[in-house]
């Protein structure tokens, strides 16, 4: 979770104008660095000026300025140039020309609409069928490994080029400085590492005699970017419309990732309100704008979605002056022309790490959405699109003065897409030999299945460990006995208090199992003797506040030493997203066992929340101890933290559509407290 506190400002706040002009400002640097590097990437890979600094730059301030008209300023979202297209660019520009290039970022715009207006009367969960992460991932791989070579030749390290001892310095110092402010960068320093980099590389070229500053002293203060529209400086062709297009299929995912991600941070779900089909609809106008200037195609910016998340102010009215900020940017000549002199030494400095990022990217989504490999439709899919976007494979259709031509990425794209429609589902235990299956001996089998669970009314299949000891359900008559009880709505708020802690400690009695035990030397009332004891150190009890505190004393009873970790959540109502507003843990916690505590595991969002910032904090070792689970949330737990053990007394029917437990027992935390 980003957000740790309310925001300073909400979405449709105004600050006061001297902050309101620091904070776009701040907004500006952080887009800025990758908006300017588009252009420049283009025009390398093309060899010639395809897109110029100053067109980019002001596409991206109006293509913001639409997007925020278009979601009635619900969204703080900035649109900058989209790297995704760096090598579909320069591939169009040496197929169509200017026309074709520019063709294709309208086409584009206009798939954005199409996705947009379908989404709208029939809802987005095709999407994900149509572009899963093991399409995804690849595509997005592609993207920047085929702009290696690019990167290479600026460095001057390519076969056949006489190196230069001096661009190879410039090359590392730009590229050590990025990669230092990636890794060691503080706040606000860290959103921009590439422009720090850039900054750093370009004055040790001025000290190695490799910048000429004659364009910038030849250059008038204001100048018209150089616009390239249709009809007046082009007559449209569509001969490069494939080797853009299918790309916005893998833009239009990370739109979706990027507005969950910000729907996070601020605490308001932009996929439902303004909804995914406005802020699509904001995107596509933009992107076909900037492509009739004759700019980049646009996309969301997680650089600006990382500033309001650090900032905490949301306020539509500073990203709305970060576009006009950036417009007016556009029409400086000096400026622009200060830009053109950044050698080639230091961009290919920024690119070695540029282009390895959007590639590690497409690994992130399949490793963060645990694409199994083990099953052969993957490795199809994946390995498939990653030779034939590498490879340099391309298909030609011919008929008479038509010609159109499929290559790289975006005949990677369409058959990945084919290839995992097409394909049939491997079954499970499929091709397994027959003395691979469980035998019933005298005790149960265990069962070489995921553990699926199901229920009928109340009643739900015994449970009591999956076949990785994962899951262990209390399959006890007095638990039953004192679920019943706060079950029941008439239960006060003294016993239900109680018995919550009762439950806590048979939780905790199973919870400890592997304990781990030391030997001292005790004295009993007969003679000395050896005895083990609980290192009760290497413990940390983690509630989940509110509720979590009312497990807490049935385990203190347990291990009174333990030391006690806190952390905040609430659910978001309309998101049914947890949000953090407190986060407290011992200073050792990475030397502990962390055991967390929450009374319920509905979705699993916290929980698995939780984990994870525990895990950031360097903690090997947790566990999950709840009294009433739904089968969602443990599914999320074992999809996500499959190396966390899960206890449970009770293992309900499902969620509603409220995201609450059924039957369950009512709000866990009112009923403790007597709040309600």
């Amino acid at each position: 979770m980003e957000q740790t506190k309310k925001l300073l400002l909400d979405v449709n706040e105004k600050p006061t104008i001297a902050k309101w002009i620091i904070l776009a400002i701040q907004h500006v640097f952080a887009m800025f660095g990758a908006t300017i590097l588009v252009p420049i990437m283009v025009n390398t890979a093309a060899g010639e000026t395809v897109l110029t600094i100053p067109v980019a730059l002001v596409t991206s301030g109006i293509g913001t300025l639409i997007y925020i008209l278009c979601t009635k300023g619900r969204s703080p979202v900035y649109l900058g140039s989209s790297f995704a297209f760096i090598a579909p660019l320069a591939a169009a520009y040496a197929k169509g020309g200017i026309s074709g290039a520019m063709v294709g970022v309208m086409a584009v715009g206009l798939v954005y609409v199409i996705f947009a207006t379908i989404i709208h009367f029939i809802g987005k969960k095709w999407i994900d069928k149509l572009l899963p992460p093991v399409v995804i991932g690849p595509m997005i791989m592609i993207i920047g490994l085929s702009l290696a070579p690019s990167a290479i030749s600026q460095v001057g390290l390519g076969t056949g080029t006489q190196i230069d001892w001096r661009c190879i310095a410039v090359a590392l110092i730009t590229f050590l400085t990025t990669a230092i402010v990636m890794v060691r960068g503080k706040g606000f320093l860290k959103i921009i590492p590439f422009l720090v980099g850039i900054v750093v590389g370009y004055i040790s070229a001025i000290c190695f005699g490799l910048v000429d500053f004659t364009p910038v002293l030849e250059a008038s203060f204001f100048s018209m970017p150089s616009f390239v529209v249709p009809f007046l400086n082009y007559t449209p062709n569509f001969s490069a419309l494939l080797t853009i297009v299918p790309i916005s299929l893998v833009t239009i995912a990370e739109h979706i990732g990027d507005h969950t991600a910000l729907s996070t941070i601020i605490g308001k779900n932009l996929l439902k309100n303004p909804g995914l089909d406005k802020t699509l609809l904001g995107d596509g106008l933009a992107t076909f704008v900037a492509g009739f200037l004759g700019g980049p195609a646009n996309t969301t910016y997680g650089e600006n979605t990382s500033v309001v998340g650090m900032t905490k102010v949301a306020s539509v009215w500073v990203i709305g002056l970060a576009a006009i900020i950036a417009i007016c940017l556009g029409f400086l000549g000096k400026f622009t022309a200060l830009v053109s002199t950044i050698p080639d030494a230091v961009l290919g400095g920024v690119s070695l790490l540029l282009y390895g990022f959007i590639s590690v990217n497409g690994l992130k989504v399949l490793i963060e959405n645990k694409i199994d490999f083990g099953k052969s439709k993957n490795i199809v899919v994946a390995s498939t699109m990653l030779v034939l976007g590498l490879g340099g494979a391309a298909i030609s259709i011919i008929h008479g003065d038509l010609s159109v031509t499929i290559s790289g990425m975006s005949l990677a794209a369409i058959i990945g897409i084919l290839l995992n429609l097409l394909l049939p589902d491997e079954k499970e235990n499929e091709n397994k030999p027959e003395n691979d299956q469980p035998k019933e001996t005298g005790e149960k089998a265990k069962d070489e299945k995921e553990i699926k669970y199901e229920s009928e009314a109340n009643v739900m299949e015994e449970i009591k460990k999956d076949e990785t000891n994962q899951v262990t359900v209390l399959n006890n008559p007095l638990v039953e006995h004192k679920l019943s009880i706060i079950r029941n709505k008439t239960t006060g708020t003294k016993e239900f208090r109680e018995i919550i802690g009762e439950i806590a400690t048979l939780l905790c009695y199973h919870a400890l199992e592997d304990a781990k035990l030391k030997e001292i030397e005790i004295e009993t009332p007969i003679c000395k003797t050896k005895a083990r004891v609980l290192d009760e150190d290497n413990y940390a009890f983690v509630p989940i506040l509110r509720a979590g505190t009312g497990m807490l004393d049935g385990l203190l009873n347990i291990v009174p030493n333990a030391k006690i970790g806190h952390i905040g959540l609430y659910r978001n109502e309309e998101t049914l997203e947890p949000v953090q507003y407190y986060y407290k843990m011992p200073k050792d916690i990475a030397n502990r066992e962390a055991i967390i505590l929450d009374p319920m595991l509905a979705t699993g969002g916290s929980a698995a929340d939780t984990i994870q910032m525990l895990k950031k904090d360097g903690v090997k070792k947790i566990k999950f101890l709840c009294i009433i689970s739904a089968p969602e949330g443990i599914e999320k737990l074992k999809k996500e933290h499959p190396d966390v053990k899960i206890y449970t007394a009770c293992i309900d029917e499902k969620l509603n559509d409220k995201g609450y437990i059924v039957p369950g027992l009512g709000d866990a935390g009112d009923r403790i407290f007597g709040t309600k």
